[in-house]
């Protein structure tokens, strides 16, 4: 079915720009910002964050933050999550006031390693504080990598999923596919993260332009719902007389979508069309029929469209599928850093002095059965051992006995 999701709202063609920020974590985050850059994004606020100074220096981002300056001391996190993790929150506050007036915050990283797997969960759970959307994009390692490298990314991924409304994964195994066989190395990474950059590019054009069919940013929420959920993205475009079936068939032939098989396996299907003014309704039904034929019945697609005058005769089609990894991690759980519990003090008044239990004893517990004190011989003195030995008698009172029953006190 087609679906204009939950607003399902017509919107103005002047409607304001949706508040967008993208922030680079670790070393692969850097080169996605370094492919966007490339794009001319404008004044989209690129922010590059990262425990190694000298990366940072290199990174052509306006806005930087190192990270863990006492944790790291300028150097990379070394492969341990943990030290990446000290780094970020080290420097939480400065995360979050960052993240201030940012109605998107789209958290680049890769996984894997230290400063990515460590602190983009940290970095994606400030921006969230801040009151931002936010939209992991994560790369994971090549399948040679080892197993501790493959589990620490997954510990992350999971951590990420938490605060984010949406998770895109792509694998590094799949950079053949996109920069094709015999390509040399460099070229390879340079392809996957122009991808992962197109793909930053179209999330912001589906939040940020302009909208005829405008898909809110609670359709985010609604399609990508879910600790675990992940997303598998393709973008195609295309100018000429054919421009939307030439389109839309490349963003289905995208390696993240399978060639399409991969929309037989997923529930909500986000479809999104960017076009010049010139955009014919014809154009949509033909993107809308052939998504439609990869689709169970049961699917649900949440559709937008876009124009923009610069497109100069360009269309460009977006697919986004939410699936899920059916892990252990509860879809409404949310990533907190673990802090020490510290059990609240009462404050004392101006002037007095903080009362310390009876005893030194803990309260007893709500819905504890009462305790029953037993009944003490007031009326006898039990010497035990002493029994044979004369008595410490002063002034009539027998100090051998303990106070409290010489006074015949009870115990309260």
């Amino acid at each position: 079915m087609i679906s204009l999701g939950t607003s399902g709202r017509m919107a103005s063609p002047m409607a304001p720009v949706v508040a967008c920020k993208v922030v680079g974590v670790g070393g692969a985050g850097l080169k996605i910002l370094e492919g966007l850059a490339l794009a001319e994004t404008g004044a989209l606020e690129l922010v590059a964050m990262h425990t190694d100074a000298q990366a940072l220096m290199r990174s052509s981002a306006p806005r930087k933050m190192q990270l863990g300056r006492d944790a790291a001391k300028g150097l990379g996190a070394g492969g341990s999550p943990a030290l990446g993790e000290s780094a970020a929150h080290e420097q939480a506050d400065a995360i979050r006031a960052e993240c201030e007036g940012a109605q998107v915050v789209i958290v680049c990283a890769g996984l894997g390693g230290g400063t990515g797997s460590g602190a983009a969960p940290v970095v994606a759970h400030e921006a969230r504080k801040a009151g931002a959307l936010v939209i992991g994009v994560a790369t994971l390692p090549f399948a040679g990598e080892g197993g501790k490298r493959h589990e620490q990314a997954s510990t992350s991924l999971a951590r990420l999923g938490r605060s984010c409304a949406a998770v895109l994964c792509f694998e590094n195994d799949r950079m053949g596919e996109i920069a094709g066989p015999g390509a040399p190395l460099a070229e390879a990474f340079a392809a996957a993260s122009a991808t992962l950059a197109s793909a930053v590019g179209a999330v912001l054009r589906i939040v940020g332009l302009p909208s005829v069919l405008q898909v809110g940013l609670d359709e985010f929420v609604q399609i990508f719902r879910g600790a675990d959920a992940r997303c598998h993205f393709g973008q195609g475009a295309a100018s000429g007389p054919d421009r939307a079936r030439l389109a839309v068939e490349a963003a289905l032939q995208g390696p993240m979508l399978e060639a399409g098989s991969m929309l037989s396996r997923t529930g909500n299907v986000l479809v999104h069309i960017a076009g010049d003014p010139s955009l014919r309704l014809e154009e949509m039904q033909a993107v809308l029929a052939e998504v439609s034929r990869h689709l169970e019945p049961s699917s649900q697609v949440f559709l937008g469209v876009a124009t923009e005058p610069r497109a100069e005769d360009a269309l460009a089609v977006t697919v986004m599928a939410a699936t899920h990894s059916g892990g252990a991690h509860a879809a409404d759980e949310e990533f907190e850093p673990q802090e020490p519990e510290v059990a609240p003090q009462p404050v004392p008044e101006s002037g007095e002095k903080p009362s310390k239990p009876h005893g030194g004893k803990r309260p007893a517990k709500r819905g504890a059965p009462d305790q029953q004190q037993e009944e003490l011989p007031l009326d006898q003195a039990i010497r035990g051992r002493f029994k044979n030995l004369d008595p410490t008698m002063v002034d009539g009172q027998d100090l051998d006995i303990p106070a409290y029953i010489r006074m015949r006190l009870r115990l309260k």
